[in-house]
């Protein structure tokens, strides 16, 4: 029998575009995607780990920034234990402010205890002649308080070592709170079975105010590629916001693989919804309470995710009918 069952509730935000859903699939298994397709809503992932008599899932909820058709809910927001804030290394500013203005301040709010990482993806799309003017951007935006990490979706650079991290991080703060004698040692026992060392999690993590930029470049290249994708031309993000799914094919985006996307996301909702179920029937009665609060609060965001996919795929449909 497990000793210990460890739910972590990770939320991914940043503007659309930056690479948010391509994380997941990298850290999941799934292929990178061919083109840009928006995320409706949530989707949310897991991965799990499992050493000695532990078990951990790390629900994985991928927040859409696409605000025109994703309004910005607070219920993302709550309960959180960490969140991945992600940039975009090849267009930092724009995606920076998104972050500073409002999900620092959100999360701030309504999920003050929260271990935020800020994370710079495309880190394969960095030149070295663009290093500095990248450090000079990240320093203006005053945000050294935040572990920051470079990572590469496409090569897949940093990606896995991310989520170790936010796992390690996440079992010393359970460690440090000295709640359960249980989990003493558990976050040493975990880089065990990962391979990892602190050492090497802590070489992630770059210092802006010290680092220079011939360093960051040496650091921020991945020493193998893993998976090089070329994109075409026609599967380029679009270089401006789309404002209406309506108009969503202008873009060269195919409106069926977005149908198929929410369709699978609603999908395994469902089975979200079913954990959320048997989690409350193995909670200890001292913690019942408080587990039944943040399930009641995880469902009030569900049932909205519901609603805003159902309305997205009724509107390509009728887009559909209007071609």
């Amino acid at each position: 029998m497990l000793v210990s069952e460890i739910n972590i509730k990770l939320t991914i935000l940043g503007q659309w575009g930056v690479g948010k859903t391509s994380i997941v699939n990298m850290l999941v298994g799934k292929e990178f995607p061919s083109m840009y397709i928006p995320t409706i809503g949530s989707n949310i992932a897991k991965k799990e780990y499992k050493f000695k008599d532990n078990y951990i899932r790390l629900n994985i909820w991928d927040i859409g920034g696409q605000r025109s058709f994703n309004p910005l809910n607070p219920v993302f927001f709550s309960n959180l234990d960490s969140a991945l804030l992600l940039f975009d290394l090849n267009n930092p500013k724009e995606s920076l402010q998104e972050i500073k203005d409002t999900y620092l301040k959100n999360l701030s709010k309504h999920s003050p205890e929260c271990i935020i990482y800020l994370i710079g993806n495309k880190s394969d799309l960095v030149k070295p002649e663009d290093s500095e003017i990248l450090l000079n951007i990240i320093r203006n935006y005053q945000i050294q308080e935040f572990p920051i990490v470079f990572v590469s979706a496409k090569t897949q650079d940093n990606i896995t070592e991310l989520f170790t991290l936010v796992v390690f991080d996440f079992l010393k703060k359970l460690e440090e709170s000295g709640n359960e004698a249980q989990f003493r040692g558990i976050s040493n026992n975990f880089l065990t079975s990962a391979d990892k060392s602190e050492d090497k999690l802590d070489e992630l993590i770059i210092n802006i105010d010290e680092i220079d930029s011939n360093t960051l470049h040496k650091k921020i290249t991945p020493q193998i590629i893993k998976k090089n994708i070329k994109l075409s031309e026609k599967e380029q993000v679009p270089l401006k916001e789309i404002r209406d799914l309506k108009k969503i094919a202008e873009f060269g985006i195919d409106k069926n693989k977005i149908k198929e996307n929410i369709v699978s996301a609603f999908k395994n909702n469902l089975v979200v919804i079913s954990e959320l179920i048997s989690e409350l029937k193995k909670s200890p009665i001292n913690a019942l309470i408080d587990n039944i609060d943040k399930s009641l609060a995880d469902l009030s965001n569900l049932n909205k995710d519901f609603e805003l996919k159902l309305d997205s795929i009724l509107e390509l449909e009728k887009s559909d009918q209007n071609i």
